[in-house]
């Protein structure tokens, strides 16, 4: 035995440590390329969609459609049935100037009516036996078709004597009383649509292409306390620039029993899913 060498461990034989040896190779060879595995599958995990919890908007509720309902004929107030909180349906009466004087006029308008349509009927009887002009039948036509015309006024009149409901709604303001003498255009009630309640509320501007119409979320207002499922029904056409942010409107369906009211807010709980890129 020469000086360094070494002494193999008892039982190991040479061709037994070279089967070691290439072993241990081996296992390093196996660790290098799992190492390469990994980093060239990394970054196959980029891009992908996560879930986050509900995001926790702040919203307001608003009537799905409200409006102002004017005097559309002079006149003194006979019907105003509704006070400010009272609830009313479609095709109810909401107010109503005295009408006498236009049912009148629509009665002088039939009998004007009446009477030239008996004229034009005698002109052209006496045109048959050329007793009479072809202009003067012609001005007997002419004759009908003016009465004709003032008969509809009047009528258009005597209608726009009464204004009905729209939709199921609320009055929210009364601005006159019933007697008071009205002028055309003048403010009677504001009344506002409770079949459906719109919320609105800002989102980030990165939202854009992860919010679409149709998607359900739920709303939970402060005043009630109860949560309301709800719909997104359209988005802002406007980025802010400054806040980078834009408007979103959902609405709640009106159901049995549901009592809303406009200017009641609370807090939105929205589902968006995000892309993430964080791999290099």
């Amino acid at each position: 035995m020469f000086a360094g060498d070494r002494v193999l461990p008892a039982g190991i034989t040479v061709p037994g440590m070279l089967t070691l040896l290439s072993m241990s190779a081996v296992l390093r060879m196996a660790a290098v390329l799992g190492i390469a595995a990994l980093g060239i599958a990394a970054p196959a995990l980029a891009q992908t969609t996560v879930s986050h919890e509900p995001e926790v908007i702040r919203v307001q509720l608003r009537p799905k459609a409200d409006l102002i309902v004017s005097g559309e004929i002079a006149g003194r107030l006979a019907q105003l049935p509704f006070k400010a909180g009272d609830a009313f349906h479609q095709g109810d009466v909401l107010a109503g100037v005295n009408c006498e004087i236009y049912q009148a006029r629509l009665g002088h308008a039939k009998a004007g009516e009446k009477l030239s349509e008996q004229k034009f009927q005698v002109a052209k009887k006496l045109n048959r036996l050329e007793s009479i002009s072809v202009m003067e039948v012609g001005q007997a036509e002419a004759d009908l078709d003016m009465a004709r015309s003032e008969r509809r006024v009047a009528q258009l009149m005597v209608k726009r004597c009464r204004m009905t409901a729209p939709f199921d709604g609320r009055v929210s303001q009364r601005f006159v009383q019933p007697g008071e003498f009205v002028t055309e255009g003048k403010k009677l009630l504001e009344i506002y649509n409770t079949s459906a309640y719109e919320v609105e509320f800002i989102v980030p501007s990165r939202w854009v292409s992860l919010i679409q119409t149709g998607q359900t979320f739920q709303v939970t207002l402060d005043e009630t306390g109860d949560t309301y499922p709800a719909t997104i029904i359209r988005l802002g056409s406007v980025i802010d620039s400054l806040s980078q942010s834009y408007t979103v409107y959902g609405e709640i369906q009106s159901r049995p029993g549901l009592v809303l009211m406009p200017g009641m807010s609370g807090n939105a709980h929205l589902h968006v899913s995000e892309q993430t890129a964080e791999s290099k």
